[in-house]
């Protein structure tokens, strides 16, 4: 008796918008047109990105005489020959699910990543561990084609479902001839740039993802700091003059220098305030927005979002709602003080004023010009004001923090950490800041806390904080260092 004959079975994961539907289409039409028999499901993602959808399609050859075979609907786990997926924490997700397996799947996977809300929401950096989806993809797939598929796109004025509908054809996972591809692609929309995508996935030209690069070579001017603090310092000076003058890269660099000199002061703690403080010393405010919003590195990101051929006029419209806090920041202390008081007596704070700008028609670029154009007036305004005493503070502590230790004082500099964003979650960071400054670090400071301990409770209260803004998982970690010295812990008001 002849073996029982096999379909190919194809398990596609995309995110909304991203074509997934147009690509099963493709490979159905092109498999009825090579002769093949093809079955096709998809089950929808739930909203935005917290889940993908799925699309599944067997294929298989059709014998003379022999009836149509039953094809399955849905995707079983160990029983998947291709897994095409167009993000890596979707791809990861369907390996630790079981549906890629070694010793048939040949996963073509995208490297690029769409950061889910949880990621988006972490007190801290929240962004999951690249190399690790990947690796976890390798791992579990016979075989892990892992590249940069959406630059390619890019490149080519592509959408990425066509290249990855070429990476498809080129695998020759699928007894499909490229031309049955490109009839596919010609009987739908946008064919000619469809069909350069699918040329550029069928030639393997897709870049893999580029190592990192080495830092480059610091300047002399920093001579002062160790090796693994220059390239941070180096960067942070260049962001400090872009976002107001070599007057405030001077200052930095100058405060670095000061803390070079202090005894005990090592690379990793020196390397922590290169970063933390230029990014203080840079909190983005209105003026700063307008000024990103007419950067003209942005055109070549728009035109490739909005699949703008070349010729074409791209429109750009910015919606913005300022609150009070946002609009008022910009007023000297003595004015905006006040101010801030009322809106606060009269229930205003929650509101906001909705504004549609357009950077690409004259109106709405003058007018946001002329806001970037206010770069001048920085440090007269609230927002500048409160931004310098808050570094103040956080500097003192981190320079009293050195009698304690070095690891002290960095879990003291990692601490700036919790303070970012606007409005509530600005609030909400640095009401956490300042429980674990009130609660860990001035206790340690006056001798009520063991130094050997001090460390590694600032680093759980962070870790704490940053997983739960709300407080509940700081209020435990904040409980038990609180029993380690003997005092019952104060838990201060919401600014």
């Amino acid at each position: 008796m002849n073996a029982p004959r096999e379909p190919v079975r194809i398990l596609i994961a995309a995110l909304g918008g991203e074509g997934g539907g147009v690509l099963v289409d493709w490979i159905t039409r092109a498999a009825l047109d090579a002769g093949l028999h093809a079955s096709r499901t998809s089950i929808p993602g739930v909203a935005q990105r917290t889940g993908a959808t799925t699309y599944y399609l067997e294929a298989m050859p059709a014998e003379r005489g022999d009836p149509p075979p039953v094809l399955g609907l849905n995707a079983a786990p160990g029983r998947v020959d291709v897994f095409i997926g167009t993000e890596l924490l979707e791809a990861a997700r369907r390996a630790e699910a079981g549906f890629l397996t070694r010793d048939r799947t040949l996963a073509l996977v995208a490297h690029r990543r769409a950061y889910t809300v949880t990621e988006k929401s972490e007190g801290g950096d929240g962004r999951l561990d690249e190399q690790r989806l990947a690796e976890a993809v390798r791992a579990t797939a016979r075989q892990a084609v892992i590249a940069d598929y959406d630059a390619l796109a890019r490149q080519t004025g592509a959408p990425l479902n066509a290249v990855m509908l070429g990476a498809l054809a080129a695998s020759g996972a699928l007894p499909i001839p490229p031309d049955a591809f490109r009839a596919a692609i010609r009987a739908g929309k946008a064919a000619e740039s469809n069909l350069r995508g699918f040329e550029a996935g069928l030639s393997g030209t897709a870049p893999q993802p580029a190592a990192p690069e080495a830092p480059p070579a610091a300047p002399d001017a920093l001579g002062f700091l160790p090796e693994e603090a220059r390239a941070l310092a180096a960067e942070g000076g260049k962001r400090l003059a872009d976002f107001q003058d070599a007057a405030l890269a001077d200052a930095y660099l100058g405060t670095l220098r000061r803390f070079a000199a202090m005894p005990g002061a090592d690379g990793p703690l020196l390397a922590s305030l290169a970063r933390h403080l230029a990014l203080r010393m840079s909190a983005e405010d209105v003026i700063r927005v307008a000024q990103l919003k007419l950067r003209d590195a942005r055109r070549p990101r728009l035109a490739a979002e909005s699949k703008a051929r070349p010729g074409d006029i791209v429109h750009v419209v910015e919606f913005m709602k300022p609150g009070p806090a946002e609009v008022l920041s910009l007023l000297p202390p003595a004015l905006a003080r006040p101010a801030l008081r009322l809106c606060e007596r009269r229930g205003w704070m929650g509101k906001s004023v909705a504004l549609n700008v357009s950077p690409t028609r004259p109106i709405g670029f003058l007018r946001l010009r002329l806001l970037a154009g206010l770069r001048w007036w920085r440090p007269r305004t609230l927002k500048h004001h409160e931004e310098q005493a808050w570094i103040a503070e956080w500097l003192g502590l981190v320079e009293r923090s050195l009698a304690l230790g070095a690891d002290v004082a960095r879990e003291v500099a990692e601490t700036a950490r919790l303070v970012k964003g606007y409005a509530a979650t600005d609030a909400r960071g640095r009401a956490n800041w300042r429980r674990i400054v009130a609660e860990i670090v001035q206790p340690a400071l006056a001798g009520e806390l063991p130094r050997d301990i001090a460390a590694d409770a600032l680093l759980q209260a962070r870790l704490a904080a940053q997983k739960d803004p709300e407080g509940d998982s700081l209020d435990r970690t904040l409980a038990a260092v609180a029993a380690r010295r003997g005092a019952p812990p104060r838990r201060l008001a919401a600014e």
